[in-house]
């Protein structure tokens, strides 16, 4: 089913970003990153009452790639 796009306002697009617009197959990123972060930390919205008592982030990554974007054009 086609899709009716309305107005759009976009600020700013980086290099690796993906934007979308209408009816898409597939969306092939361009560029892959990996963060480890404590908790509560990405947590977005209005109003938020975080309370983390304790919190330990152990990042151990022994895989050498995650996903590669080889094909992705």
């Amino acid at each position: 089913m086609p899709a009716l796009v309305g107005p759009i306002m976009l600020n700013r697009i980086r290099d690796a970003a993906v934007f979308k617009v209408g009816d898409t197959f597939s969306l092939s990123p361009k560029s892959q990153d990996e963060s480890s972060v404590g908790a509560g930390a990405l947590n977005t919205g209005d109003f938020i009452e975080i309370e983390n008592v304790f919190t330990i982030t152990n990042f151990e990554d022994s895989d050498i790639v995650d996903q590669p974007n080889t094909f992705n054009f």
